[in-house]
């Protein structure tokens, strides 16, 4: 079953929410402890935040039928405002082309190669759900990597997503 276009809306405004409340907590974090190698995960919460804006590109790319042969890095980033300006424009386009989505465009099958090279296929929707839940796990490590730095993580459950999204006004 691939998942509704409306299902699919619904969780990538979520993971827009989501990534800029660690935006937000990752700058409770004073610059020794955002860029210092904690060992989890990719290393540091900078490294880790860019994996993520990473990954979100590349697979926005291949729905698009691209395959590009690697991952951007912190290298390509190596700042907060390099991460922080170009992520929302990563949200933006992830939305836009969902919206140029039909329920029979969500269910193709999409063909693409990994950065080894190595050949997948997948439906559509099941690649974007792929890509919402990349995100949950990962902002769980981030949560961890900002208390050990000494900063204050983010609310970033669905739950609390959608309670703020139904609270009257």
């Amino acid at each position: 079953m691939t998942a509704t276009k409306e299902h699919l809306q619904n969780m990538l405004e979520y993971v827009r929410w989501a990534d800029g409340l660690m935006i937000r907590a990752a700058r409770t974090v004073p610059d020794d402890g955002y860029y210092r190698e904690q060992h989890i995960s990719i290393g540091s919460i900078h490294k880790l935040m860019v994996h993520c804006m990473a990954a979100q590109w590349i697979w926005l790319s291949r729905w698009r039928g691209e395959s590009p042969t690697r991952l951007d890095n912190h290298e390509d980033f190596p700042t907060r405002d390099s991460l922080e300006n170009r992520w929302p424009l990563v949200h933006s386009a992830m939305l836009d082309f969902l919206g140029l989505q039909s329920p029979k465009g969500l269910a193709r099958v999409i063909q693409y190669k990994n950065t080894r090279g190595e050949i997948f296929n997948a439906p559509l929707g099941d690649l974007m759900l792929h890509v919402i839940d990349h995100g949950s796990y990962h902002r769980g490590q981030l949560n961890t990597m900002i208390k050990h730095a000494g900063g204050t993580p983010g609310s970033v459950a669905y739950h609390t997503y959608i309670m703020q999204k139904t609270r009257p006004t």
